[in-house]
């Protein structure tokens, strides 16, 4: 069976694709697994250094002395011979620094031994599927061609790097670029439509914002737009970023996820970022593997989370698109709050929205001109106004929240006729409180999330969220904490006993899901 194929591709050079892909390799071969690393960089493989491996090196003759009869090259001569001198790489993979893990050069930087001709990926790829191994880490370096890009997006497993600085975000933006337009000619598979679109990108030019392209493309053919919104709707792209060091750094993932898809309309999926740390430099001057010389260091955790992140089910909490019960475009989408979103949390969100369209933050670079920085901060602005204040917001939120009809209304009022409500359960002082007992309690009260949202402006998906505990939907520890008061004031339950209680559910379930 063929390995499972990992690749990483870098936004820019230096953005560390060699001792990402070297220590997540060893991570793999330490849990167990069979791992191939593969150097396919065309811009120089150099992943044997990241191993703790050296380069080939041809053997060493001492001269002989000045004095001697025997010259150099006579010596040289009975030492050497054509495989010796051969200092290019092996075609067969080799051992790596630790068992069950193996390092195969791609030769796409420099011809393999007894070739006269660099391969390519294509070639690489059928070399792939005859190796006997579990992972293949792929290491495609910061060269982002369209080879390189069509490998990238073929992989089981993928992951695009980048760094806090405007150039390596501006070239994260041109992979997904690249990335959508390769995704989009193989979702479209109607002969007719793909012609159109080979027009429409020639004209647009090879990479335009997908938001773009699909806008234009439908006005003329529509059923090639709706195809390419499909398109963007399950566009996977994940992405960590590297060499953080202050805490913009930090965020700065999170802020390329949310302009991104204002501009570009696609989901990116953000698995965390990599510490800068020193003990990177000393393991490369040691010439030893970061994971192995310095387990505990910052950065080796971060990889190995990273690591776990990226083999997660899709069930993870990264793993999720934003879940808004909203409509696009409306002001509650723009600053992504819920419609009973609290006068506290819109402004939050509008700092932290103003934060990430910040004319000085690097996400911007690439991604927006001036005009268009200007026109996206003059719409948080404009949501920001009418939400907070509350003689706009209520006719606003009215004619974009059209009220259910009310057969549908009564329907759910009816759900639990009062002649046939449930008991209710049994509560003690020591009673840990979960979410279906919380639902249990409302059941027997005869009491709707429809009701109680209205009492307490908590949306009812929130309120949905917390009966069934989907904790990755639902907020920071803090909110969580303040939605459940107020569902237990409108229980006439104890708030404090209740929040207590399901606060540490709530902490313990994703305290397991991050470690």
């Amino acid at each position: 069976m063929p390995p499972t194929t990992i690749a990483i591709l870098g936004a820019k050079g230096g953005v560390g694709t060699s001792l990402f892909s070297a220590n997540l390799a060893i991570y793999l071969a330490t849990i167990g697994k069979r791992v191939l690393a593969v150097d396919a960089d065309p811009s120089g493989a150099d992943l044997h250094a990241m191993l703790g491996m050296g380069p080939p090196v041809a053997p060493y003759v001492a001269p002989a002395p000045a004095f001697g009869s025997e010259s150099i090259f006579s010596r040289l001569a009975t030492a050497l011979d054509h495989e010796s001198i051969n200092m290019l790489p092996p075609r067969d993979p080799i051992e790596g620094p630790i068992s069950s893990l193996r390092l195969m050069n791609g030769g796409l930087s420099e011809p393999h031994r007894g070739s006269a001709r660099r391969s390519s990926l294509r070639e690489l790829e059928g070399r792939l599927q005859k190796q006997d191994a579990d992972f293949a880490v792929v290491d495609l370096g910061s060269a982002a061609s369209d080879a390189a890009v069509r490998f990238w997006c073929g992989a089981p497993h993928r992951l695009a790097l980048t760094i806090p600085e405007p150039n390596a975000v501006s070239g994260l933006y041109r992979l997904v670029r690249k990335a959508f337009a390769l995704a989009a000619f193989d979702y479209v598979t109607d002969e007719r439509q793909q012609s159109a679109l080979h027009v429409s990108f020639a004209k647009a030019g090879y990479a335009p914002a997908p938001s773009d392209i699909a806008a234009l493309v439908q006005l003329e053919w529509p059923e090639l737009g709706h195809a390419l919104e499909d398109c963007m709707r399950i566009f996977d792209f994940p992405f960590i970023v590297n060499q953080a060091r202050l805490r913009a750094d930090l965020e700065l993932g999170d802020h390329v996820a949310v302009a991104v898809r204002r501009r570009y309309g696609v989901h990116l999926k953000y698995l965390g970022y990599v510490d800068h740390d020193d003990a990177v430099r000393a393991c490369s001057r040691k010439r030893r593997p970061l994971l192995l010389e310095s387990p505990g260091s910052r950065a080796s955790r971060n990889i190995e989370k990273i690591a776990r992140r990226l083999f997660a089910s899709q069930e993870g909490r990264r793993d999720k698109e934003p879940w808004r019960e909203v409509p696009a475009g409306s002001h509650h989408d723009v600053l992504e709050v819920e419609r009973g979103a609290t006068d506290e949390e819109i402004r939050r969100a509008y700092k932290r929205m103003c934060a990430v369209f910040d004319p000085e933050n690097p996400v911007t670079f690439g991604l927006f001109d001036d005009e268009g920085l200007a026109a996206a901060r003059a719409r948080i602005d404009e949501a920001y106004d009418v939400l907070l204040d509350p003689a706009r917001r209520r006719p606003y939120e009215i004619s974009i929240f059209p009220e259910p009809p009310k057969d549908v209304v009564e329907a759910r009022r009816e759900e639990l006729p009062s002649g046939e409500l449930p008991p209710a359960p049994s509560i003690t002082p020591d009673t840990e409180f979960s979410g279906a007992l919380l639902r249990a309690v409302r059941e027997s009260q005869g009491t709707s999330l429809e009701q109680i949202s209205e009492r307490t402006k908590v949306g009812t998906s929130y309120l949905r969220c917390i009966e069934d505990e989907e904790y990755d939907h639902l907020p920071a520890a803090v909110y969580v904490r303040g939605f459940v008061t107020e569902f237990a004031k409108c229980l006439k339950l104890d708030p404090e006993q209740v929040s207590q209680s399901y606060l540490r559910r709530y902490k313990a379930t994703m305290e397991g899901n991050r470690s």
